[in-house]
Formats: structure tokens, sequence, C-alpha cells
């Protein structure tokens, strides 16, 4: 997910008489369930760059294969 890119047109949820119902649920489900993972696990970071992130896009969807992150304490080195 990339917060930044510019706004797009989507139809994610349809358009018109065939906007989904369930849209404005989905979406308060979304941020309720990233505000508890970022509560949860402040230290979250993404573990390789963006650009290097493996992509799948059909004509359905797109969004990351894989999304790796790392969270809590890290090891610290021998001394």
């Amino acid at each position: 997910m990339d917060v930044t890119r510019p706004s797009a047109r989507h139809l994610s949820f349809g358009h018109g008489i065939h906007h989904c119902l369930g849209a404005p649920l989905a979406r308060l489900e979304a941020t309720v369930a990233h505000q508890a993972v970022l509560c949860r696990l402040p230290d979250l970071e993404l573990v390789a760059l963006s650009s290097d992130l493996p992509w799948i896009s059909t004509g359905m969807m797109r969004g990351v294969l894989t999304l790796p992150i790392r969270y809590g304490a890290r090891e610290q080195p021998p001394a």
C-alpha cells in the first residue's frame, strides 16, 4: 500500500447504482484493523525496499504478493 501515490478513480466498490452497500463498513473495518496493528506493533517496519516488492497484477486486482515486515526487539550484535 502506497499512501503517497496520487489519488485515482477506481471501481473497488462499484459505481452508481451498483455501488456496494457494504463499502462504509469495509472502510471502517480496514481503519480499525490498521489502527489495531499499528497500536500493538509500534515498531513495525518494512524489511525490503518498496521498489523490490513482488506485485501480482491481474485484470481484477493488483497487490503485493508478499510483504516482508519485522517487528519486536532487534537482536543486538555481539560486543
